[in-house]
C-alpha cells in the first residue's frame, strides 16, 4: 500500500509541475496580451488550477490544494468580468505559483506540515489583499531552506533522456558494423591460413629437393672453388644460387607464418574487446532504458476512475484489479497503450460484464471483476486483460456480419474468423449508440494502435465464463532486437519479438498456401510476390512463423541473414502512410532497411485478396518503387583511382556504384546488369569514349540511360562531339563529391 501511495504521489509531483508550468506562461502571456481577450487562454489556466486543487486536496497537500483554489476563483472572476488583473495582481498570482512549485520540492522535510500550512496561509492572504488593492509583503522565499537538505536526484528533460538513447542507438549500429567487419576478416583469415599451409609445404618441399644438392661440376673451377677445393663434400657445404634461394624462401615463410600468428593474436584480442564492447553497450541500453521506463502500474492508476464512470453509467457494479504493476515499460510504450487498454475496457464493460439480475441467475458474484495482469518476457512484455463476464458470443458476431453484408446466410467460418471481425473498422454488436459502445469506433482502434507499437494482440473466449485480450509489447521503440532477412535483393528486418519460429522450407508441406504446424493452421505468405521483387536465390529460403491479430502467418522469406540490435526510425511524413512497413533500420554497412509490420501486412494482402477494385493505390507497386529508390551508377574510366575515388563518393551517399575499365567491358556489364546513370571517360583502350556513347545509343536496350562525360579534355571540340552523340553532361576532371551528385539529381529521378 505505501508504494502504490508513493506512485500515487510521484505521478501527482509530474502532473503539479506541468500544471504550474501553464499557470506561469499562461500569467506571462496574459500579461504580454492584456488588451487583447483571451477566452481559451484563461479557460486553460482556470483547468489547470482546477485540477491542481482537486489532485492535491486528494492527496492531502492542503496548501497547495488552498492556493489553487484561490487562484481559480480569481481567474474565474476575472474571467465574469469583476476582477481586472492588475500588475500588483499578477506579481501576487506568480508569487504564489512560485509558493507551490517549492512547497512540491519541500515534502521530504521532516516539518513540512507546518511550513506548508504557514507559507499557504500567507500566499492565500496575499492573493486575497492583492484582488482588493492592498500590498503584503510577498510570499516568503523558502527556495533557501530547501538548500538545507540536498536530493539525491536530479530532474532530467525526457528529450535528453531521448538523445542519449539515440547515441545509444548510433553506437549499436556501429557496434553491428564492428562485428560485420570481424566477422569478415575472420573469412579472410581462414583464407590466409589456407594460402600460408599451402606457401609451407612448397617450400618444404622445394627446400628438400634443392638444398643440398651438388654444385655442377664445371671444367673451369672459379677462384672461390679453388678456395674450398681442398676440403671434401662432407668437410665443407658448397651452395649454389638454387641453395640460397631455397633458404631465403625458407626464411620468408618463416617470416609470415610468424606475422600471420601475431596477426591472428591481434585480431583476436580485438574480438574480446569488441565483445566487451556489446556487454558494456547492452548494458548501457538496460540502464539507459530504466531511466527512460516507468511501472505500468502508473497507467494502470488511471482507468481506476474511467471504469468506475463506465460502471455507474452502465449501471453495472464492476471491480477493477491490477498485478505486475512493477513492471516497468519506455514512456512511448506506456502513453502509446492508453487508448487501446481504455478500449478494451470499455469492450469489457459494454459487452463484456453481464447486468447484476444476468450474474446472479448465472450463479456469479453481483460484481463483475475486470483483472488486468503484466508480466515480462525477454524482449517484451505481456498485458492481460480479462473479464468473468458472459464470452464472445458468436452467434451475435453472426448475425451482425450477416447485417453489414460481410457474410452470407450459408457461410461456415472458424472462431477465430469470428474473433477476427470484432477488430474490423465499423464493428459493433450494439445496436444503439450509447457513451460506452455502439459506435463502431474501438477494437479497430485498439489494433492500429499496437500496430504503432509493434505489438500483437490475441483473444480467447468461452462463452458464459468470461474473455482475455493477451497484448504482446516490445519493452522500448529504441533499440530492438530483430531479425534481417532478404527478399530478392533487398533486405528487410522483423522485430524478434513477434516471431515464434523460423524453419526452412524444405521441413514443411505447404498446401494450398497454408501450412499445419504443432497443431494449428498457418497461412503463409509469400514476400517475394506480394512485394513484387524477383527472387534471386531459393536454395535458402525459410518460414518465418509469427502470431497477429490471434491469427497465425508464415512469412516465406528468401535467406535469414542475421540477429542484430538496432534502432527503429519512424517514416517521415512523406512516407508516413506505407502500408506493410512500421519504420526504417540502419545496417552496419549503412544500408536502408524496411521494418515489416505483421498486422498492416495481413491487412493490406486480405485487402488485395477481397476488395481489389477499391484500393485507391497498387501497393505492390508502391513497396517496389521504394526500393528503386537506391540508385545505381556504372563508372567508366581505365584509372583506378578514378574509379576508386568515384565509387567511394558514391557508395557514401547510399548510391550502388559498378565500374568498368574500358567501353567493351562496360557493354559486356550492362548486358546482365541495370543501372540508372553512367559516368564514363573519353580516352580509354580498347573502346573508347567516343565509340562507348555511339554504341549505346545504337542499342534500344540502353540508349534511355542518361551517359555524362567526366574527363580531362576541357576543350569545346572535345565537348561538341560528345553531347552530339548523346551525353547528357560534360565534367571536367578533376571533380569533386558535390559535382558527381549534382549529377545524379538532375539527370534521374532519384533525391539524394
Amino acid at each position: 500500500m505505501m508504494a502504490s501511495s508513493q506512485t500515487a504521489k510521484d505521478i501527482f509531483f509530474e502532473e503539479a509541475d506541468e500544471h504550474l508550468t501553464i499557470l506561469e506562461k499562461g500569467l506571462l502571456q496574459l500579461e504580454d496580451d492584456a488588451d487583447s481577450e483571451n477566452v481559451e487562454l484563461i479557460d486553460r489556466l482556470f483547468r489547470s488550477a482546477h485540477t491542481l486543487k482537486g489532485a492535491s486536496a486528494l492527496l492531502k497537500f492542503n496548501s497547495i490544494s488552498e492556493i489553487s483554489h484561490e487562484l481559480e476563483n480569481l481567474l474565474e472572476s476575472y474571467k465574469a468580468g469583476t476582477v481586472e488583473i492588475t500588475a500588483s495582481l499578477l506579481d501576487a498570482m506568480l508569487s504564489a505559483i512560485d509558493t507551490m512549485r517549492n512547497l512540491l520540492q519541500m515534502t521530504h522535510l521532516p516539518d513540512y506540515e507546518q511550513s506548508a500550512v504557514l507559507y499557504g496561509l500567507q500566499a492565500c492572504q496575499m492573493l486575497q489583499a492583492a484582488q482588493t488593492g492592498e500590498h503584503l509583503q510577498d510570499a516568503p522565499d523558502i527556495e533557501n531552506e530547501n538548500n538545507r537538505q540536498f536530493s539525491n536526484s536530479v530532474k532530467v528533460s525526457v528529450d535528453k533522456i531521448d538523445l542519449m538513447m539515440n547515441l545509444l542507438g548510433e553506437m549499436t549500429i556501429t557496434k553491428t558494423h564492428l562485428l560485420d567487419q570481424l566477422r569478415s576478416f575472420e573469412s579472410m583469415k581462414e583464407e590466409i591460413d589456407f594460402a600460408r599451409e599451402r606457401l609451407l609445404v612448397e617450400v618444404a618441399s622445394f627446400a628438400e629437393r634443392y638444398e643440398y644438392t651438388n654444385p655442377e661440376e664445371e671444367q673451369n673451377v672459379d677462384d672461390s672453388e679453388s678456395i674450398i677445393s681442398d676440403f671434401e663434400e662432407l668437410e665443407f657445404d658448397r651452395y649454389d644460387e638454387l641453395n640460397l634461394f631455397s633458404r631465403k624462401l625458407q626464411e620468408i615463410s618463416n617470416d609470415i607464418n610468424e606475422a600471420v600468428g601475431s596477426v591472428r593474436q591481434f585480431f583476436g584480442q580485438v574480438s574480446v574487446d569488441v565483445e566487451a564492447i556489446d556487454r558494456m553497450t547492452s548494458e548501457m541500453k538496460e540502464r539507459i532504458s530504466e531511466v527512460r521506463t516507468l511501472p505500468v502500474d502508473e497507467l494502470y492508476q488511471r482507468f481506476k476512475r474511467s471504469v468506475r464512470n463506465l460502471s455507474r453509467s452502465a449501471n453495472k457494479p464492476v471491480e477493477l484489479r491490477f498485478s505486475g504493476g512493477e513492471t516497468r515499460l519506455g514512456r512511448t510504450i506506456i502513453d502509446g497503450l492508453f487508448d487501446p487498454l481504455l478500449h478494451v475496457l470499455r469492450n469489457a464493460v459494454a459487452h463484456g460484464i453481464e447486468d447484476a439480475e444476468q450474474r446472479l441467475a448465472a450463479g456469479k458474484p453481483e460484481t463483475g471483476v475486470i483483472n488486468i495482469t503484466t508480466c515480462r518476457r525477454g524482449n517484451y512484455a505481456t498485458i492481460t486483460i480479462s473479464d468473468d463476464g458472459g464470452g464472445i458470443k458468436f452467434q451475435n458476431i453472426r448475425n451482425k456480419a450477416i447485417a453489414l453484408g460481410w457474410i452470407s446466410a450459408e457461410d461456415k467460418l472458424e472462431r477465430q474468423e469470428y474473433i477476427d471481425m470484432i477488430f474490423r473498422a465499423g464493428f459493433s454488436t450494439k445496436d444503439e449508440a450509447d457513451d460506452t459502445s455502439g459506435r463502431g469506433v474501438g477494437m479497430d482502434v485498439v489494433l492500429d494502435r499496437l500496430a504503432d507499437l509493434n505489438g500483437t494482440i490475441e483473444v480467447k473466449t468461452t462463452e458464459g465464463e468470461g474473455t482475455e485480450f493477451i497484448l504482446h509489447i516490445p519493452l522500448s521503440l529504441v533499440i530492438i532486437n530483430v531479425i534481417q532477412f532478404r527478399i530478392g535483393k533487398q533486405l528487410f528486418v522483423l522485430p524478434s519479438s513477434l516471431i515464434e519460429e523460423i524453419h526452412e522450407i524444405t521441413n514443411l508441406q505447404i498446401i494450398d498456401e497454408h501450412v499445419i504446424h504443432h497443431g494449428e493452421n498457418y497461412r503463409i505468405i509469400d514476400l517475394n510476390r506480394k512485394f513484387n521483387l524477383p527472387a534471386t536465390d531459393l536454395g535458402e529460403q525459410c518460414v518465418v512463423f509469427v502470431r497477429t491479430l490471434g491469427s497465425r502467418i508464415g512469412m516465406l522469406v528468401e535467406k535469414i541473414i542475421s540477429q542484430e540490435d538496432t534502432v527503429i526510425r519512424p517514416f517521415g511524413q512523406l512516407l508516413s502512410d506505407m502500408p506493410c512497413f512500421s519504420g526504417t533500420s540502419v545496417s552496419g554497412s549503412g544500408a536502408i532497411r524496411l521494418v515489416v509490420n505483421p498486422t498492416r501486412l495481413l491487412q493490406v494482402v486480405d485487402k488485395i485478396e477481397t476488395d481489389v477494385s477499391s484500393m485507391p493505390v497498387d501497393y505492390t507497386q508502391e513497396i517496389t518503387s521504394v526500393h528503386q529508390r537506391c540508385p545505381r551508377v556504372m563508372v567508366v574510366d581505365d584509372s583506378l583511382s578514378v574509379r576508386k575515388y568515384a565509387s567511394m563518393i558514391l557508395e557514401g551517399n547510399s548510391i550502388d556504384c559498378i565500374t568498368a575499365t574500358n567501353g567493351l567491358e562496360a557493354l559486356e556489364m550492362l548486358d546482365e546488369e541495370e543501372v540508372d546513370l553512367i559516368v564514363t571517360d573519353l580516352e580509354m583502350p580498347v573502346m573508347h569514349g567516343y565509340e562507348f556513347l555511339t554504341e549505346i545509343k545504337r542499342r534500344p536496350a540502353l540508349r534511355n540511360i542518361p551517359v555524362a562525360v567526366i574527363t580531362s579534355r576541357s576543350g569545346a571540340q572535345h565537348q561538341e562531339k560528345a553531347f552530339s552523340l548523346g551525353a547528357i553532361d560534360y565534367l571536367v576532371k578533376p571533380f569533386d563529391e558535390d559535382a558527381l551528385l549534382n549529377l545524379l539529381r538532375e539527370h534521374t529521378l532519384f533525391s539524394i
